[in-house]
């Protein structure tokens, strides 16, 4: 940094050229300025506060891992729209800034990413997301404690309704038939199984890693009846085993990683008999990224988002054969709305979970910060930015007797 310029006249400067909505921003020594476009007498949609020179400095160089930190460290505030905020940070220049910072660690960060999606690395990985107790999920999860994409018939329809609306929609992609055995390969709390058992009659196995996911799951299967149809197994995908019709898996491929891509879609192979269908339901990017270095640090170690070229290219080599693809990146959006708002209406009861688990008063701040910004930030880019929610329908080898439309997805929704 320019020794004769001072951090907070870069920050001006380099804020000035790229807002691109109405953005306040009060420094450290109480001046405030304002940025961006005129907002037409509404005044700014968000505040940044800067508390200290180094706060600035983090944001302006630290790219997404510096922000993150100083914000959940409480050396930033927000007022206003967080997801504006990150929203403007979407701006290419900051991306540019955001690409250099990648490229200057990209090499070892990816040496130290292959440790966390072996066998022992992912179970410690999913450990760190998963095991924070199921209270803490239920406080803003819906009822059914469905951690993944929902699916909006219509944008008015309430979380729970959506869920078992995205639930009907994979089952029907799956063509699930009474007596169909289903495989579900990260299947969380056991939502899809459970579902599916219910509704069409199916048998099945789901497979977590997370041994308070697994607790839940066989506890549901037996309070709803269907313990004798559906199990569960607290094993890692690569010890799959057994022959199925059908193939799920919801939310899980984030954590693979790129290196063990093949190794995944040669158990799908396995598992999937010739002739099945399986569908893929997963968060990606149009090409390939990096990850996020404060996503992989402090919310989802491991984590990976694939390419759709990358996926379907190793699925192609497998004769696991693409037959539909449905981009579900604005259904995101709005499910992370519906998270964000509970989240925020339970903030003191999800306090008293994490004081029950044993953190101190500063580290429940911290946490309940890191995982404001994630919902936010993660709400922003389905929006503004690049991330997908991909379902990739596919058979194993050729089918010929599949319907040539899309009309029986829909049959009897109003």
């Amino acid at each position: 940094m320019a020794p004769h310029r001072t951090v907070k006249q870069l920050f001006h400067a380099f804020t000035d050229r790229c807002a691109t909505v109405p953005l306040a921003v009060e420094y450290w020594d109480g001046d405030r300025r304002q940025y961006g476009p005129p907002s037409a007498g509404r005044g700014p949609c968000c505040t940044l506060r800067l508390k200290t020179p180094d706060a600035a400095k983090a944001a302006l160089t630290g790219g997404s891992l510096g922000f993150g930190e100083a914000y959940a460290a409480g050396e930033i505030d927000i007022g206003g729209s967080l997801q504006e905020l990150i929203r403007v940070c979407m701006n290419p220049a900051w991306e540019r800034r955001r690409g250099a910072l990648h490229q200057r660690f990209q090499h070892l960060w990816e040496r130290f990413h292959r440790r966390w999606n072996t066998p022992s690395g992912a179970r410690r990985a999913i450990a760190h997301h998963y095991d924070r107790g199921n209270e803490f999920y239920r406080h803003w999860l819906d009822d059914s404690m469905t951690y993944s994409c929902a699916y909006f018939r219509n944008p008015e329809m309430s979380l729970e309704m959506a869920q078992q609306a995205k639930y009907e929609h994979l089952c029907r992609k799956l063509r699930l038939t009474s007596g169909d055995r289903l495989v579900d390969i990260g299947c969380g709390w056991g939502g899809m199984l459970i579902y599916a058992a219910r509704r069409h009659g199916i048998t099945g196995v789901g497979y977590t890693l997370a041994r308070n996911q697994y607790d839940y799951a066989r506890e549901q299967a037996r309070n709803t009846g269907v313990d004798d149809r559906v199990s569960f197994v607290l094993e890692d995908y690569r010890s799959a085993r057994g022959s199925f019709d059908k193939f799920i898996s919801i939310g899980m491929f984030e954590h693979v990683g790129k290196r063990y891509h093949p190794v995944f879609f040669d158990t799908v192979r396995k598992l999937l008999k010739p002739g099945g269908i399986g569908v893929l339901h997963t968060i990606g990017k149009d090409h390939e990224a990096p990850t996020d270095p404060w996503i992989t640090t402090y919310i989802f170690p491991g984590g990976d988002l694939p390419s759709l070229a990358g996926m379907c290219g190793e699925m192609g080599l497998r004769a696991l054969k693409v037959i539909d693809v449905e981009n579900l990146r604005h259904h995101y959006h709005l499910t992370l709305q519906h998270w964000i708002r509970r989240f925020e209406a339970h903030l003191d009861d999800i306090r008293t979970t994490l004081a029950d688990s044993g953190l101190t008063a500063a580290a429940r701040e911290t946490f309940l910060r890191r995982w404001r910004l994630y919902l936010n930030g993660s709400a922003a880019n389905f929006l503004h930015g690049d991330l997908n929610l991909y379902q990739l329908t596919f058979t194993r080898g050729l089918v010929n007797d599949l319907p040539l439309t899309r009309e029986h997805l829909y049959a009897g929704h109003n």
